[in-house]
């Protein structure tokens, strides 16, 4: 027929030897279909047509560690594991010690510090947020942000070289409706004090007065390290477990979501704390799979490990001391604002750790120390020589004893001429814990086998740190030069003084 003839002469019927030829014709193979694209396991339909270019384009540049099309690979969007931590609220699970829960209005200021600041106790206090707008009015509620700030870039992550990658809230926001994503992108912008209309966000929230100080604000705003963040976390997003950068104590306060927190004490090794020997292959360590698999199993191996759990709910800040190892997964949509600072309590392992890993700016503090607070310098240079160290500008000019004076005169000449950027605010509040405050050593503390307890209540657990732990340079571990007479604020000087 004319089909079998049209076949017969069909390129793929055709052999390109002839059959006289005597040999066997050669097998013709049809090309194989095109590669099918890869997508993610979810298909996303967002409501402004920009959003899904916005979205792949951070993912791209923010992990290089995965392909864009798998950050769903593992369906959390679907399973219950949110719903069963939130039903669950941190408790009922074996081996996991419970934070202690304060109220803001049955403790003072000397009391936190003393009970908790300290001895490097974490706890979560309620009440320190009922008169913020942000919280009592609701104005950082997500969709009030999307209205107020709809055309204003936020950080959102940032790239391998550390350049910050920024959305647009309006796009932001359609991500946090619509996502599906395993570990999701996570709002979390540093500069809103000084960010133009984000500024606002400012008069929208106060520090904690159990925090008043920062004693880093003795550099000047310019050159404080990065201490504080406005955060928008979807659901399944957090921070894998990790400890804060020298050495620095947080605050953290959230006005609307759930948080669920990890803590271990400074004393467990950074190996058991992240648990890496306990992933298993095609597994990953992004928060939600540690609070899931990885946790389970650091329990499972190590029953005596001390593990501290609590859920953070809104209205709810926790106090993360120096050097605790901490991690978290946000278990619903939330909004929180998060501040590092060092304060009395933490003086001196923050000190010992930033003239190590940040020396030119361990110069600059301890000139402006010497200048404004000659007590806490007093105190800089005793831990200093109590440990044999020679700073960055001494050991440079060769003869640490001869270029002590000479170099901290210069760096104090260097100081004066930026006065005006340094916040004394903070520090003057501060010095009503002079009296009573005890500082840490360099070193962690030793845990202790009981604890004070909590402001009405009877302690359950030993939960921290103790106070004294041994002497130092001949006296305890209190502070040996405690401020007694204020902060030294600088001269006015007019437009044309010179330094």
């Amino acid at each position: 027929s004319s089909s079998l003839l049209r076949a017969s002469q069909s390129p793929l019927a055709r052999s390109p030897l002839s059959m006289e030829d005597g040999k066997t014709p050669e097998t013709v193979t049809a090309p194989a279909p095109p590669a099918e694209k890869p997508r993610p396991r979810h298909e996303i339909q967002y409501t402004h047509r920009n959003t899904a270019d916005k979205i792949l384009h951070t993912k791209k540049k923010h992990r290089t560690d995965i392909s864009w099309h798998k950050w769903d690979a593992s369906d959390y969007a679907s399973s219950d594991f949110c719903k069963r931590a939130l039903k669950r609220g941190g408790t009922g699970v074996p081996n996991t010690i419970q934070l202690d829960r304060i109220h803001r209005k049955h403790v003072t200021p000397e009391q936190f510090f003393s009970q908790y600041a300290a001895p490097q106790r974490p706890c979560i206090v309620e009440g320190c947020m009922d008169d913020w707008p942000a919280y009592r009015d609701g104005t950082w509620a997500p969709s009030e942000l999307e209205q107020r700030f709809r055309h204003v870039e936020f950080k959102c992550g940032q790239d391998d070289s550390g350049r910050k990658l920024r959305m647009k809230m309006k796009y932001f926001y359609d991500y946090l409706k619509a996502q599906k994503d395993d570990s999701p992108l996570y709002l979390f912008e540093s500069s809103f004090h000084d960010a133009g209309r984000i500024h606002t966000l400012m008069d929208e929230f106060k520090v904690p007065d159990f925090f008043p100080a920062d004693l880093f604000n003795l550099v000047g705003r310019d050159r404080k390290p990065p201490y504080r963040w406005f955060c928008i976390g979807p659901e399944r997003s957090g921070s894998t477990v990790h400890i804060d950068p020298l050495g620095t104590a947080a605050w953290n306060s959230v006005t609307s979501g759930y948080k669920l927190w990890v803590l271990f004490e400074p004393a467990v090794a950074r190996k058991l704390a992240k648990g890496k020997e306990f992933v298993k292959e095609g597994e990953d360590d992004e928060a939600i799979m540690y609070f899931d698999f990885i946790l389970p199993r650091i329990r499972e191996a190590h029953p005596d490990l001390r593990i501290y759990e609590v859920l953070q709910k809104p209205g709810d800040t926790i106090f993360v001391p120096g050097n605790w190892w901490h991690g978290v997964v946000n278990l619903a949509d939330t909004v929180a604002v998060t501040q590092n600072y060092c304060g009395f309590d933490n003086f001196d392992m923050v000190w010992c750790k930033t003239r190590k890993d940040r020396k030119k700016l361990a110069v600059r503090w301890l000139a402006s120390m010497q200048r404004f607070m000659p007590e806490l310098y007093a105190r800089a240079r005793s831990l200093n020589q109590r440990d044999g160290f020679v700073m960055y500008n001494e050991r440079q000019a060769g003869d640490a004893s001869s270029s002590s004076d000479s170099s901290s005169s210069s760096s104090s000449t260097e100081t004066s001429e930026d006065d005006e950027d340094i916040d004394f605010t903070g520090l003057r509040d501060s010095l009503q814990l002079r009296t009573w405050s005890h500082v840490n050593s360099c070193d962690p503390p030793g845990v202790h086998k009981a604890t004070s307890p909590s402001p009405g209540r009877t302690a359950r657990t030993s939960n921290g740190y103790a106070n004294g732990h041994g002497r130092m340079n001949g006296h305890s571990n209190g502070h040996p030069h405690p401020p007694s007479n204020g902060v030294t604020q600088p001269a006015k000087r007019s437009r044309n003084d010179s330094a």
